[in-house]
Parts: structure tokens; sequence; C-alpha cells
């Protein structure tokens, strides 16, 4: 009876106590009308231990041991929709060994020709965001960061980062508009280097019946404190588009940006205005498409004391006649201005296309084309645009082109197949020149024959996939110069599933070019070649293991010009990584190690990591 009797009594003080403490957290913020309730906050962190060894060829040995721990928060204000904050804090104790240059990854160096040296650093990130489901919602972000306590990292050069920005949006009730703007700084720094960057931002749209538009302007500085050097960047951009219906479009952008740069001992003030308007016009069931626009450009560059004006204009229509023949005409006009000089063109052509209907026999497919233009230009200048003061040139073209195309498909299994396609296409260009300056009437003959011809390989099915293509294409001219180009080019990508834990995918591509410059068949040869490709290997369960995952990764970038007879101005290139990573976790204990093999430019670079860290909180 005695216990039946306090238990009213002990929630009646429990009751009491929570009504006193929500009237002290009512009168803080009273005059604001709000009630203050505990919020809970979300808390986590991380204790970890690394080891890092690089060597690089020609620089010695590094090795560095890392202690960082880190926690992190997550809450929000008085309500979620009031206030969120997120925040993380870390500290780090390191201690470098450098030593010098010697076989083998340097996990234990000599206790001779060895520098130590220790630091302490501080890194972390906040979060502050108001009103962040609202229509004005107000964001604060800072962050601190050290490339040294980034896994991902592989560089031999330590660099700090600092950034700070902030972030307000707003739009009305009735959201016909909207507008916002952001800061922002950074600041990054390794050894005597420190550069500083600014940014600011904002932006306006909004949209009424048919019309639609958008206004945007950024300006940007990056300072180089060391040298002094300093790098500005202004930009003023609009766009608008007009729909009174589905056939009609007009859309308009206009741009000005400014560049300035501030650099020992040059400097340069660009400045660019530059817009477009174009139209589009295309009915339903109709079988002809409109086009039009007008483009034009202003650049001044005050260092240089130059100026540039550009103005140009294009109309266009095409008609489907049917749906194998189609007829186009274009023309335009533009003026040109530079420094006091002047120049005026005129333009336009003609043409028609016929694409023949496929032909199918036997599995094979085939596809003949054909299509010719003629056209014209005529364009006069005063100055040094042109040759000569006030000279006048006129250019007339024709070209003809015939071409055909042959396909054949074979099915190898209900989810793989295999394609061949062959085609060749001829061109004739002929173009006649007269300038009054030279008094002369010049016309040329181009005839060019190109052949091309592709294999392609597919499999599509539940755990694997892969696609791999050959092609090789031989464009070469007819008579004249004799110019030629050949292009051979494999490429191949593919993703297997093994079993459930193992994974396989990769991709392969090789390139090889050459070249006939136009001359005589006499002349060099140029020579490219180009590989590039990627392989890698997962396991989601080595040795059985549960969560112990291992991943293989080699990639190789190769690029190499030859040129008989002259000495290579470009040196060879070659990128190669390896990358073994193991993963394991077992409950909140986690530990990786990471091996990196590469070589950049010649020069070999080793990279070893072991890290092992323990998780705690939500």
């Amino acid at each position: 009876m005695v216990v039946a009797t306090g238990a009213p009594a002990a929630e009646a003080d429990s009751k009491d106590a929570a009504a006193t403490r929500d009237q002290a957290d009512q009168g803080i913020l009273s005059g604001l009308g709000l009630k203050l309730r505990s919020a809970p906050v979300l808390t986590a962190g991380v204790i970890s231990y690394d080891v890092r060894a690089t060597r690089d060829e020609g620089e010695g040995k590094h090795v560095t041991h890392l202690v960082t721990a880190r926690l992190t928060a997550d809450s929000y204000i008085y309500q979620p929709w009031f206030a969120t904050v997120s925040g993380a804090f870390g500290f780090t104790t390191s201690r470098s060994i450098d030593a010098m240059s010697g076989g083998g990854l340097p996990l234990a160096v000599a206790a001779h020709d060895r520098l130590v040296s220790g630091d302490r650093f501080i890194t972390g990130s906040g979060r502050l965001s108001l009103f962040p489901k609202s229509r004005f919602p107000f964001q604060l972000e800072v962050e601190r960061s050290d490339s040294r306590i980034d896994s991902a990292q592989a560089s031999s050069l330590d660099f700090q980062t600092q950034s700070i920005g902030l972030t307000q949006r707003y739009q009305p009730a009735k959201g016909d508009y909207s507008l916002g703007g952001s800061f922002s700084r950074r600041d990054q720094w390794a050894r005597d280097v420190r550069d500083t960057q600014y940014t600011v931002t904002g932006d306006f749209s909004t949209r009424w019946r048919h019309h639609d538009a958008t206004v945007g302007a950024s300006w940007s500085q990056a300072d180089r404190r060391v040298t002094g050097d300093r790098s500005e960047f202004r930009t003023l951009i609009g766009r608008h588009n007009y729909s009174p219906s589905p056939e009609l479009s007009l859309n308009t952008t206009a741009n000005w940006s400014q560049a300035l740069d501030r650099l020992v001992p040059s400097q340069t003030d660009l400045a660019a205005l530059q817009w477009s308007t174009v139209g589009v016009w295309q009915r339903e069931k109709t079988p002809w498409t409109l086009t039009g626009s007008v483009r034009g450009l202003v650049m001044r560059d005050r260092a240089g004391n130059h100026d540039i004006g550009n103005l140009g204009m294009t109309v266009g229509a095409t008609y489907e006649l049917n749906k194998n023949a189609r007829g186009t005409a274009n023309g335009g006009a533009s003026y040109h201005s530079a420094d006091g000089a002047t120049s005026r063109g005129f333009n336009g052509s003609v043409g028609a296309s016929w694409q023949a209907d496929t032909v199918e026999y036997k599995g094979l497919r085939y596809d003949w084309f054909a299509s010719g233009t003629a056209g014209g230009s005529v364009s006069d200048g005063t100055g040094s645009l042109l040759a000569g003061a006030g000279s006048r040139q006129s250019q007339q073209l024709v070209s003809l082109q015939l071409g055909h195309t042959l396909t054949r498909t074979f099915p190898l299994t209900t989810r793989s197949g295999l394609a061949l396609n062959a085609g060749q296409t001829v061109s004739v260009n002929a173009d006649r020149s007269r300038g009054d300056a030279t008094v002369t009437d010049e016309g040329e003959v181009h005839r060019t024959l190109q052949h091309n011809m592709a294999a392609t390989w597919n499999v599509n099915a539940d755990s694997q996939s892969a696609y791999a293509r050959a092609s090789y294409s031989d464009s070469a001219e007819l008579g004249g110069d004799r110019a030629r180009f050949r292009l051979l080019n494999f490429q191949v990508s593919g993703n297997y599933g093994i079993d459930r834990n193992r994974s396989l995918n990769g991709n392969l591509t090789w390139q090889r070019a050459q070249q006939q410059s136009a001359g005589t068949l006499a002349a060099p040869e140029e020579v490219s070649r180009s590989v590039g490709g990627e392989i890698s290997y997962r396991h989601q369960r080595l040795f059985g293991f549960p969560r112990l995952r291992f991943t293989t990764r080699l990639k190789l970038a190769q690029d190499v010009l030859r040129q008989p007879g002259a000495l290579p101005t470009i040196p060879d290139r070659e990128t190669r990584l390896w990358e073994n990573r193991l993963d394991w976790s077992i409950g909140r204990l986690e530990s990786q190690l990471v091996l990196r093999v590469s070589e950049v430019e010649g020069k070999r670079r080793d990279f070893l990591m072991w890290r092992v860290q323990r998780n705690f909180g939500d």
C-alpha cells in the first residue's frame, strides 16, 4: 500500500521538475516567442593510426606515422525546420622521417642519414542550415582539411586547405521567381606557397507566359602571396527563351566576361561581350523547317591595345520531299573589324541529299546515299584584314558525295552477337577563288576515296557483359597532293561476375594513326600510337573471411609519337599504376592496407599505407 501511494507522488515530482525546466527554457527566448525543447545529438567518433611510406626515384624516402582522433555530431536547434547543425573535429599528431634515396619501401630507416620531424594539426568541418525546408534557406559551411590524413592522396607534397562558404536563396510564395547568392573563401598552402581564392556568385530566374529568363553573375579572385601574383575573373550571363507554341522557339544568350592577370612581370586585361539568338520553326505534318541566327562578339585587350568585333547572321531552310529526299538552302552575312581594319562577307549554298531504302538479302543489309552542295561567297575589306586596301575576294564551291555500306549480323547465342560492316565513300570537291589584289583566278578539284570496316562483338547476360570493337578507316586523296590518313582502332570493355563474391571488369583501347601530308609520296609519314586501359579484380570475401575485401587495379596509359627525319618536340609520356588494397572490418574495428606502384614520365614511385581505426558512437 505504501508503494502504491508513493508512485503518484514520484510522478508528480517528475512533472513539476519538467515543468520548471520548460519554464526556464521558455524564458531564454521569450522575446522571440519560441519554446525550447531538448534536441537529440547524434555523435560518432574515430581513432585511427596510419603509417605511410613513399619512395620517389631520385628524391629519397619518406615515412610518416599519424595518430588521429575525430568526433562528429549532428543535431538541430529548436525544431528541424528551424535550424540543423552538424560538425566534425579532428586532432592529428604526426612523426615524419626523411632518408636518403635507396631501394625498397622505407618502413624501417636506419638511424644515420635521416631527418626526423614532428607536427600536430587540427582538421574539422561545420555546417549550419537555417530554415532548410523553407523558401529562404541559409547555409554556412566551414572546413579545414589536410592531405596527410586522406587515404586517397598518394602525393609526396603535403598541403592544407581551409574554406568558408555562405549561401542564401529566396523564392516568393507564388513561385514566379527565385534568386540566390553565395560567398566563399578558400586558402590552400604547402611549404612556402600559399594561395587564396575568393568567389562571389548570384543568380536570378523568372518565368511568365511564354517566356523564361535567367541572369547569373560571378566574381573570383586568386592571390599567390609569396610572389604577389593576382588573377581576377568577372562574368555576367543572361539567357532568355521565348516559345509561344510548340512550332516556334527563340533562344537568346548574352555573356560579358573580363579576365585580369597581374603577374610578375606581365599583366593582362581582356574583356569580351558576346551574344547569340537562335530561332527554329517547324510545324507538325509540314515538310518545312526554318532556322535563323544572329551572333556577335566584341573583344578588347586593354593591355595590348587591341579591339576585335564580329557580327554574323544566318538563315536556313530544309524541305523534306519524302522519306528519302531532302533539300536545303542556307545564306549568311558577316562583318569583322580588328584594330581599325574591316571586312564584309556574304555566302550562300543549296544542297540535296538522298538516302535509299535498306535492301535486305539473306541476312545482309545494304544502304546507299548521295548528296550534293553548291555555294559561293564574296568578301571585301579595308586595312590589313585582306591583302591590299579595298581588295575583294570571291569563291565558288561544288561538293558531291556518293557512298554505300554493307552490314551483316551473326547471332552467336541468345545474349551475344557479332556485327560486321564495311563502307565506301567517294567525294569530289571543286572550288574556284578569285582575288582582285593579285588578279588571279584559280580552281582546284579534290577527289577523296574513303574505306571503312568494323567488327563488333557484344555479350549481355545477367552476371556479365562485354563489348569489343575493331575498326579500320583509310582516307586517300586521288591525284593532286596524294594526302592520306589511316586509323586502326581496337577497344574492349567488360564486366564479369565470377561468383557472388568475385568480379572482374576492365577496359582497353589501342589506336594507331598514320598520316601522309599533302605533297608527294616521298613526304615524311607521321605515325602516332596510344594505349590506355584499366582492369580491376574485386573479392568481397577473401579466403572465406567475412568482410575481408581485396581489390587490385592495373592502369596503363601510353602515347607515342614518331616522325621520321625530325627530333620529337614532345617527350614520350608513360603512366602506369598498379594498386592493391585490402580492407577488413570486425564490428567497429577497421583495417586498410594499400600498396601503389606507379610510373610517370619514366620515374617510379612507390607508396605503402597501413591504417587501423576504431569507430565509436551512433
